[in-house]
């Protein structure tokens, strides 16, 4: 296998609230990715999806996996009760063409969003289905927890139709969303407002209120890193510290920038020189 492989998929949902499923469908998912391999760095931003079908998780799971000729389909699938089953852990086929798109940690490039993308899909048929309240906040709460893992901020979404205008609608129809947040209609389709949808993913993220303190140390001397399986990490001249939950990593995003992607072994390298002073 080549690239990165998000195993940890189901620790970091989990650890997000949100409910995961595993059967034989899906099974194998650690090691699954398209042709390419896993991905060439953290990927970038989300694209939002939905199914397009109207089945049951075991009919989509298998079109995902093993039925379509370009799966595997999406990194993961979110079921009508919120529950999310991952798919592939590498790279998935998506996406398709379209783009560019630009993103905090910069630019997904043409054609590369199944590459430089996490793609969520969700079980709707795009035309006029209701949208139940669990999907919807597993659809955010799954967003922000993998654009967190990242290193990416919340709002590093994009939804189906901005990455692909002239073929794709989803996700939609924005009148059929249950709760107490609704978007509005950017077409005729429904498809949601995606600035919308960026505005709700950093209110859940609770990126909003007051920055916190900036943790000790010159600003200008601070380095916000990310590895695989390593996590988010502040180093500075004598100073160390782990993001260890959620809210953690989104203080780091706000008070340092998104993380600088290194290699584990460069990560390991830097956690030992900047050792925590007594």
């Amino acid at each position: 296998m080549t690239g990165l492989y998000y195993a940890d998929l189901i620790d970091v949902l989990e650890a997000a609230g949100v409910q995961c499923g595993e059967n034989s469908i899906n099974a194998g998912w650690q090691t699954r990715a398209r042709s390419s391999g896993g991905f060439p760095s953290a990927p970038k931003g989300i694209v939002w999806h939905h199914t397009a079908s109207k089945t049951s998780v075991e009919s989509d799971l298998a079109w995902m996996i093993d039925n379509c000729d370009d799966a595997p389909v999406g990194n993961m699938l979110i079921d009508r009760a919120g529950i999310v089953w991952p798919i592939a852990a590498g790279a998935s086929n998506c996406a398709g063409k379209g783009g560019p798109a630009s993103f905090s940690r910069g630019t997904v490039a043409k054609d590369s969003g199944n590459t430089g993308c996490w793609n969520i899909e969700v079980a709707n048929n795009g035309v006029g289905e209701v949208w139940p309240v669990a999907q919807i906040d597993a659809y955010f709460a799954a967003s922000n927890a993998l654009n967190m893992r990242f290193g990416n901020q919340p709002d590093d979404v994009i939804t189906h139709n901005v990455w692909a205008p002239d073929r794709k609608i989803d996700p939609a129809v924005a009148a059929s969303v249950q709760g107490a947040w609704i978007p509005h209609a950017v077409n005729s389709s429904g498809t949601w407002n995606l600035d919308e949808i960026k505005n709700e993913c950093v209110a859940r993220a609770g990126s909003t209120p007051t920055p916190p303190t900036p943790l000790p140390g010159d600003d200008e001397d601070m380095k916000h890193i990310i590895a695989p399986e390593r996590g988010q990490m502040i180093v500075g001249a004598g100073f160390r510290h782990w993001a260890t939950t959620q809210e953690e990593g989104y203080e780091m995003n706000l008070l340092y920038g998104p993380a600088i992607e290194v290699s584990t072994r460069d990560y390991d390298v830097i956690a030992e020189i900047h050792t925590v002073k007594n």
